[in-house]
């Protein structure tokens, strides 16, 4: 094993040398510039939206999910106030791809309570691929892409750089993110970034009650460096995400009565104040990324790209534990992830191009002795191999692109577990579980984009995906700590394999653009987890049962976007999203799919003595009780409809030859109670209540 790790670095040199040798050495005299990371740039033929970096500083101090969220189409999956994960047009967990500078996240993301392990400070932009962009980006992403960008690196000399102060009402959020960046008078074209992020809050507050044990503390830092000669660049990048956070003491209940009793209430037996303090049942992680990648231009418009990224992902989870086992983790595992991505690109002089690539991933995941627990997921080695080619043509007003590409996956479990056969007088037994499977699949997908004229474009994209099960998916046989959930894997779940054909219509003029989205898609051996209605009594408490299933599934939706002008100064903007899922082979409906929303909003923008850029913005969110759900399916009815008002506005101050940026939100404004069905607490609690944020943004 080892042998195999040390060879990966020592291809990369080899690779890097003869690429080295290939690049001419003509000597070119440039300006000072910044250093443009050649990170590959978004088909224009998929379906797609760019946050900018002034759309990312309103929502600063929030996380990955959070921040996309107002993106039409997309959603979030929560577990509490504290944990939340994208959806997108239906889709979540592994069915998203998220790249983190370049390198796709690797960590225990099965895990619908396990957040993205993601700094969005970091990011100057964010791009939302709505799409199935399996081919390009690699498998798992059925559902689509998230990009987090960072800014480019800077090549002249001198230090900049930017301070962020944020704070919130609701848990007393305080958060403190700096950034440093520069370059060397000594070497142009040598730049250097360096970024932290401090976060600290408390139990959050529903509309009446303190929500027990939701506090949670985070700690990120990252660096990077990168030099640019002209014809190469190269860059190395290291990250690390640290936090942790409580778990809500009310899904961690006694007996069934105690469930029955919560949620027949909806919402908890026992009144919470607020602390900082993170007591078990609490989850503590730690991400560590290291990149290094080089770009090499060569003659006629042909450039190489080579990337190698190192992912460590610690997750340790804390439950109540009798004695001096309360220190001793409940979960302990480590995932390393080695990754190598090659990409070949020629450009002709008429726009078209054609890419060749190569994506590598070699993974080690370990359960760490010593817990006294049984794992909850086995150990397990995976390698993953995938071969793309994709090609680009111009015709007049149209744009085309196709591709196909193949992926082998081989993936090794080995897992033992302690039970007695279900009889409480045999004796207990080790059991071992796990084994080998292989996995490979043909994808494909062709995007086009018609400018119809100056004012209209049509672009679809239709796009063939899949993925291969996961280990909890295959062998999850236990509580699943976060959760607050007893889950139950199946070993003979098969590939899933989709469909999807996604169209986006636009139109743009000085008062009036929107965008309008229409999808449909088809999952061929759809995975889910499904609540049987029934309870698992463990030491720890009682939690309801969750079985993972295949079905064949259909996803049909759609989702408009615009803004209208009234004025130079004031405008309207509009958000709807609505999605209707099937199980096909069942005939009935899928759980866990969002409900039809409207967002609509407000904008006033004007200037007033010294602030420069004031706005200020009413919005509304209308989100419908999901009525499309089977009867007697789930432990509780989905919750009813709810409005949410909220209010923000902002301005940039003047501070020498420097500006301070000021941003103040209030979300649910009127302190609403209620509860939202794509929340997995939603069986014991109920949502945030009002929570007032002052952003801060100095930049220098």
């Amino acid at each position: 094993m080892l042998r195999r790790l040390l060879l990966i670095p020592a291809f990369i040199v080899l690779l890097s040398g003869y690429a080295q040798a290939q690049v001419l050495i003509d000597s070119i005299k440039l300006k000072e510039v910044s250093i443009v990371d050649k990170v590959r740039p978004i088909s224009r033929t998929s379906i797609s939206v760019t946050l900018s970096e002034k759309q990312l500083q309103q929502t600063k101090g929030s996380g990955l999910a959070e921040t996309i969220k107002e993106v039409p189409g997309v959603s979030i999956l929560k577990t509490g106030s504290t944990i939340s994960k994208p959806v997108i047009e239906g889709m979540h967990g592994n069915r998203i791809l998220i790249l983190n500078n370049g390198i796709r996240l690797e960590a225990q993301q099965w895990g619908l309570e396990h957040a993205p392990e993601i700094d969005p400070f970091l990011a100057s932009r964010i791009h939302v691929i709505k799409g199935a962009e399996s081919v390009r980006y690699g498998a798992e992403a059925i559902g689509g892409v998230i990009i987090v960008e960072p800014p480019s690196l800077p090549s002249s000399a001198g230090i900049s750089g930017g301070l962020n102060l944020i704070g919130a009402s609701n848990g007393r959020l305080g958060t403190t993110s700096g950034m440093l960046n520069g370059g060397l008078k000594s070497l142009p074209g040598f730049g250097w970034r360096l970024q932290g992020t401090l976060k600290k809050s408390g139990n959050v507050r529903s509309a009446e009650y303190y929500l027990g044990n939701t506090g949670v503390q985070e700690l990120n830092y990252s660096a990077a460096a990168g030099y640019h000669t002209g014809k190469a660049l190269y860059e190395v990048y290291y990250s690390r995400f640290g936090t942790e956070l409580g778990i809500l003491y009310s899904v961690h209940v006694g007996t069934r009565e105690d469930i029955d009793a919560r949620i027949a209430i909806g919402r908890p037996l026992e009144n919470y104040g607020f602390t900082y303090n993170i007591s078990a049942p609490r989850q503590k992680v730690v991400h560590d990324l290291f990149k290094a990648k080089a770009h090499y231009d060569f003659i006629d418009r042909q450039s190489l790209d080579i990337t190698y990224g190192f992912q460590k992902n610690q997750r340790k989870e804390y439950d109540f534990r009798r004695g001096d086992r309360e220190a001793l983790p409940i979960t302990d595992l480590i995932l390393n992830t080695h990754t190598l991505d090659m990409v070949f690109e020629k450009q002709n002089l008429n726009g078209t191009k054609r890419l060749y690539g190569f994506n590598g991933i070699f993974q080690v995941n370990n359960n760490i002795p010593g817990t006294l627990a049984n794992t909850f997921i086995p150990n397990y080695d995976s390698f993953t191999g995938g071969i793309f080619l994709i090609q680009r043509w111009l015709k007049n007003n149209f744009e085309f692109e196709g591709g196909l590409r193949y992926d082998f996956k081989l993936f090794d479990a080995a897992g033992y577990r302690y039970a007695n056969n279900g009889d409480e007088s045999s004796e207990i037994t080790e059991q071992y579980y796990g084994g080998q499977s292989r996995f490979h699949n043909i994808t494909g997908s062709f995007g086009t984009l018609w400018k119809i004229n100056l004012y209209w474009q049509l672009g679809s994209n239709l796009g063939l995906a899949w993925r291969a099960p996961t280990a909890n998916e295959l062998f999850s046989n236990g509580l699943h700590h976060g959760a607050g959930l007893y889950e139950i894997g199946d070993p003979n779940i098969k590939t899933e394999q989709g469909y999807k054909w996604i169209n986006a219509l636009k139109y743009y003029r000085e008062k009036l653009n929107f965008t309008l989205d229409a999808y449909a898609q088809y999952i061929n051996n759809y995975i889910y987890s499904e609540p049987d209605k029934t309870f698992r009594q463990t030491v720890s408490g009682t939690y309801p049962i969750f079985r993972y299933k295949q079905t064949n599934a259909s996803f049909f939706g759609t989702s408009l976007s615009g803004t209208y002008r009234f004025s130079e100064v004031l405008s309207y903007k509009f958000n709807a999203a609505l999605i209707r899922a099937r199980d096909l082979g069942n005939r009935k409906y899928l759980p866990y799919i969002p409900s039809d929303r409207v967002d609509q909003y407000i904008h006033l923008d004007f200037q007033f003595k010294n602030l420069n850029s004031a706005w200020i913005q009413a919005g509304h969110s209308f989100v419908r009780r999901q009525t499309r759900y089977e009867p007697e399916s789930d432990y509780a009815t989905p919750p009813g409809a709810y409005h949410l008002f909220q209010l923000s506005g902002g301005t940039t101050i003047k501070v020498g030859e420097q500006e301070l940026g000021l941003n103040l939100s209030v979300d649910n404004l009127f302190n609403t109670l209620y509860k939202e069905y794509m929340n997995r607490y939603r069986y014991y609690t109920h949502d945030m209540g009002r929570n007032i944020t002052i952003r801060l943004a100095y930049n220098f």
